[in-house]
């Protein structure tokens, strides 16, 4: 199945995308809750892509992509029902976690997807960002024209249950998309093994995701505290990122093509570090919003590099089993960067975790420059091998 055939369906599925992430401290705020009890609500949310992690990139070697994809669909559709419902932390808390199911099942069937078609690897991860910022933008519209004719819990709902009808919407449409030929299952027998370049790339993931997640669930609250604005104000800040990258996440995933993966790593990682700080010293929301923005593309070519560099080499028949163990690091470091930064938040005050999160990141940089060969993957590292019960290495 073509990537393609599914890329309308996840510019639908993706409305809540963007602004769900200014949403949700505003509606938690509304109900009552805590910094901290908000970030327990991404930590939620990690735990639960974590938990699916282990077991369903396997599922989607062993089943269609197709059948995996249409389950994410439904999984999303439910979430945004649930959401539209909720009015305590209970109900959120489940919503979240039926979301990150979703978003896992989605990610790891894409990706897979996209890296089949043998492009180049940093750029195919461009186009499904960029279907899927696209469709938050769309959401973007249709969250001003909602709570223009509302109030704040009375958008909130509305909002969700448009955007349930919108997944299933996509579901239908990808089920007319059906493809008259599923791919071979993978032998139950075999698992995939790292090699030693893996291992090091999969400890660099989960690193790096403690310090981002760290100052990316924090940044509303310190806004808000900091500069006291309101909600438009905010979503500005939001938007600015969001619209460059929509349109141009193909062409910053070909950095890392080009210039090299460890280079964009290295680099950007560094840039990172050093505009974390500089933003808590922004004088005003203007020059804020715009390191952020720079930020947060900083962030985005080194994502796609550091993906691209451990997807390299991998056959797609065990992509899904092989890419869902990597972002298993993902999703432990979701868990405790928000736990962490939560924490850092309530004790030390607003600017604290940004000054971790820089410490951490340079510390990152210092460990890609001695662990990553400066070529990257060698043929002679490329993974994609299996191991039988006996013992016995096979390709």
């Amino acid at each position: 199945m073509k990537y393609e055939k599914v890329a309308l369906s996840i510019v639908l599925v993706s409305l809540p995308f963007l602004v769900f992430d200014v949403m949700l401290p505003a509606y938690t705020k509304e109900l009552g809750y805590t910094v901290f009890q908000l970030s327990i609500l991404y930590s939620v949310y990690s735990f639960s892509e974590l938990i699916m992690r282990l077991v369903i990139g396997k599922v989607s070697d062993r089943y269609s992509r197709y059948a995996v994809i249409c389950c994410a669909l439904f999984l999303y559709g439910l979430a945004y029902f649930l959401f539209a419902q909720a009015r305590s932390l209970g109900y959120l808390l489940a919503a979240r976690m039926v979301q990150g199911a979703a978003g896992i099942l989605l990610t790891i069937s894409a990706f897979s997807l996209v890296t089949a078609e043998k492009t180049s690897f940093a750029q195919g991860l461009g186009r499904y960002s960029g279907n899927r910022q696209f469709g938050g933008i769309l959401g973007i519209g249709l969250t001003f024209y909602v709570f223009s004719r509302s109030d704040f819990l009375e958008g909130w709902n509305q909002l969700f249950l448009i955007s349930a009808a919108f997944a299933m919407v996509s579901l239908v449409y990808t089920f007319t998309q059906r493809p008259s030929l599923t791919k071979e299952p993978v032998s139950q027998s075999e698992k995939v093994v790292y090699t030693a370049l893996e291992q090091k790339i999969w400890i660099l993931n989960f690193l790096y995701c403690i310090p981002v997640r760290m100052a990316g669930v924090l940044i509303i609250p310190y806004m808000m505290e900091v500069y006291h604005v309101d909600m438009e104000a905010i979503a500005f800040v939001f938007i600015l990122p969001v619209m460059i990258s929509a349109f141009l996440s193909p062409k910053i995933g070909q950095i890392g093509d080009r210039l090299g993966y460890k280079k964009t790593i290295l680099s950007f990682t560094l840039i990172a570090a050093v505009l974390i700080v500089l933003m808590v010293f922004s004088p005003d929301l203007w020059i804020f919003a715009l390191i952020w923005t720079t930020y947060q593309l900083a962030l985005t070519a080194q994502d796609y590099s550091l993906d691209a560099l451990f997807a390299k080499g991998v056959p797609e028949q065990v992509m899904g089993n092989f890419y869902g163990k990597y972002m298993f690091g993902t999703s432990l470091g979701g868990i405790i960067g928000p736990f962490i930064g939560g924490s850092v938040f309530q004790l030390a005050g607003g600017r604290a975790p940004y000054f971790v999160c820089s410490a951490f990141l340079a510390v990152i940089g210092v460990l890609v420059w001695r662990l990553i060969p400066a070529k990257g993957k060698l043929k002679i590292e490329t993974s994609g091998l299996t191991e039988k019960p006996d013992g016995d290495i096979v390709r």
